[in-house]
């Protein structure tokens, strides 16, 4: 599948949108102290699949943020699946929910670990996985709720998944939104003033913008990238 160019670019570099290879899910528009989350809807039977590509592929040092809600009543048989960058040799990056929705899994290669938090209070959480290349800090809300000897590794991918392992297992059920890809530890002070602002605003720049490499635009199911 071809990207589809956009005709548009911010600070010298291409914008791509990478379009999904299946989708059907649904898309909802939130609102946030007027910044517009692109909230996507899904079922647990349905996933967005995007092409490999390496601009997705962690860095030496890279942040991963999002908000997600768990929205199940029925305890699931396996951990629902947030997002994950797969391949023959495992994923880069694969984050979960647990199924009685009390922490949140972080796989890379051989490597997991399990952090717990609360998620079944019906909110929107806003988490972000930031590698300072070992350790790896887990950020919900603002607040470092653990440091894990972990770092995120550039392993072979055969896509991009958002809402299940590899485009069919373990799917989610609730909404996940606000998708960023940076390839920067960016600070926990940044990620609290931006985590409901839109970082292309020229009034108000994020300042590690030039390390954007990826953006979620889920009200069209796709995935922006950013091309220097």
């Amino acid at each position: 599948m071809k990207n589809r160019f956009l005709a548009s670019t911010l600070l010298g570099a291409s914008i791509i949108a990478l379009p999904a290879c299946s989708g059907g899910v649904e898309s909802e528009i939130v609102e946030a102290e007027n910044y517009t989350l692109d909230m996507l809807t899904l079922d647990g039977t349905e996933t967005l699949a995007f092409d490999a590509d390496d601009r997705l592929a962690p860095a030496q040092q890279s942040t991963i943020e999002f908000w997600v809600k768990a929205d199940w009543d029925d305890v699931p048989d396996s951990d629902p699946v947030v997002l994950s960058n797969a391949g023959p040799e495992g994923a880069s990056y694969m984050v979960a929910i647990a199924p009685e929705r009390d922490g949140l899994s972080v796989i890379s290669g051989e490597q997991g670990e399990a952090v717990p938090f609360d998620f079944s209070d019906g909110k929107a959480h806003h988490v972000a996985l930031i590698d300072l290349g070992d350790p790896l800090a887990v950020v919900v809300d603002g607040v470092v709720i653990d440091e894990i000897d972990m770092t995120l590794q550039a392993l072979p991918s055969e896509g991009f998944f958002i809402g299940s392992a590899y485009g069919e297992d373990d799917g989610f059920i609730g909404t996940i939104g606000g998708l960023r890809i940076w390839d920067v530890a960016v600070s926990t002070t940044n990620l609290t003033k931006y985590q409901r602002k839109d970082v292309l605003d020229p009034s108000d720049p994020h300042p590690d913008l030039d390390y954007l490499t990826a953006l979620s635009n889920f009200v069209d199911q796709d995935v922006i990238l950013i091309d220097r």
